[in-house]
């Protein structure tokens, strides 16, 4: 315990090289999601309205993952194309800063998106096509120098198109956490 403490520690003095500037407007991410389908994504935000506490943003993100769509194993991969609203607001902590966290920002979401699917039963950008709809929290620790580190977890529900004569099924919920880093600048 005390070996992680200390990792911990050395982690955090190194992201905090800089002061966090409130003005930065953008942010790049990548993430991993579990749940019912498994992958990984790549983001991009910018913010719709922006306060100094309080902050609207979108995020335009493209994900990668695997489905089931006759197998219960894994048979099909989707590539999502996705856009995610994003309502939080920007705290100070005094707890963490000794270990380079700042600042933090709880929030939640609501988003959707269109998917490309291929694998076993279907070539790739063919029908069945999936469609999501989610929403859920999510909680950023931000360094003074813009690095953060996110969890989200969330759910809704996907839909696919009607198309392969064996598949399972066309609607599902599900329910997705995604572990991920975002820079700000």
């Amino acid at each position: 315990m005390k070996k992680l403490i200390l990792l911990l520690c050395v982690l955090g003095n190194v992201c905090v090289a800089k002061d966090f500037a409130h003005n930065r407007t953008f942010s790049f991410g990548v993430y991993a999601r579990t749940g019912a389908p498994m992958g990984a994504g790549l983001e991009f935000s910018f913010p719709l309205i922006k306060g100094e506490i309080v902050e609207w943003r979108n995020f335009i993100s493209i994900e990668g993952f695997g489905l089931k769509l006759i197998d219960s194993k894994y048979d099909s991969a989707a590539l999502l194309f996705n856009e995610k609203m994003v309502l939080s607001y920007l705290a100070g902590s005094n707890v963490v800063s000794a270990m380079g966290v700042t600042y933090f920002r709880p929030y939640l979401f609501i988003s959707g998106g269109y998917a490309l699917t291929g694998g076993k039963y279907n070539n790739f950008g063919e029908a069945p096509y999936y469609i999501e709809v989610s929403g859920g929290i999510g909680h950023e620790f931000i360094s003074q120098n813009g690095h953060t580190f996110f969890f989200e977890f969330g759910g809704g529900s996907m839909f696919y198109s009607q198309a392969l004569l064996n598949q399972r099924q066309t609607k599902q919920a599900i329910t997705k956490v995604l572990l991920g880093y975002r820079k700000y600048f």
